[in-house]
């Protein structure tokens, strides 16, 4: 069956994921919008983009095939939350709902608060996003909130390696306290065999949790992801 809401939590191509999904599923009505901030996806990755719509306008949209990016209006060009009434009102009439959960500042992996991700009283799926383009780098420059680790607080010049990658994808695990059925783990930008290789031990720890995980380029090879999330 396929999953009617996806939140897109974690760091590293999170918005790059809502356009490859859009993209894939445009024969479906599918809202694109935000439970923090997102910058706009405009057309083409979105057939058309609305800040601050009516009901009526929304709701009129959302009965044409395509993907519709919908938000508040929000400080630097971005897009807010919707109002949870007209959220609530898109997501019935909409196919499918593509909610970007996380903020990570455009680095490639996060901390978070415990406020953090907002999700959706009830998502059908979570997808979590971290980038391995982090391996090899200082925790401050590619860990949003990296001093939420004492350690790394410590220890700002950390070298991201294999344990410092699971340990941030196993907080964001933690973080969504979803069960682990309803829960994807994407280690993106493996744009090359090594870093594919690389990233195999976080994987294979990870589905050792139980969590369904794959290692992929969206930049190099995005079809797989459609297929991924909606083949089961």
């Amino acid at each position: 069956m396929k999953p009617k809401w996806i939140s897109i939590v974690g760091a590293g191509g999170k918005t790059t994921t809502l356009r490859v999904l859009a993209h894939a599923l445009a024969s479906y009505r599918v809202l694109v919008t935000t439970s923090t901030h997102i910058f706009p996806l405009a057309p083409p990755d979105c057939r058309i983009t609305l800040t601050d719509p009516t009901p009526d306008v929304l709701l009129k949209q959302l009965h044409t095939p395509g993907a519709v990016c919908a938000g508040s209006c929000a400080q630097n060009g971005k897009l807010g939350a919707l109002s949870p009434v007209l959220l609530a009102q898109a997501a019935a009439a909409a196919d499918i709902v593509l909610c970007e959960a996380d903020g990570a500042h455009r680095l490639p992996l996060k901390l978070h608060r415990a406020d953090e991700p907002v999700l959706s009283p009830q998502p059908d799926l979570c997808l979590i996003v971290a980038g391995l383009s982090a391996l090899g780098q200082p925790v401050r420059d590619v860990v949003h909130r990296y001093a939420r680790c004492p350690g790394w607080a410590a220890n700002p010049e950390q070298i991201v390696g294999i344990p410092e990658l699971l340990y941030c994808v196993q907080e964001t695990v933690a973080a969504c306290n979803l069960p682990t059925k309803q829960l994807r783990v994407l280690l993106n930008q493996a744009d090359t065999p090594a870093l594919t290789a690389q990233a195999e031990p976080v994987a294979q720890a990870l589905r050792a949790d139980g969590l369904d995980c794959r290692i992929g380029s969206l930049h190099a090879n995005p079809t797989f992801l459609y297929r991924w999330i909606f083949s089961k």
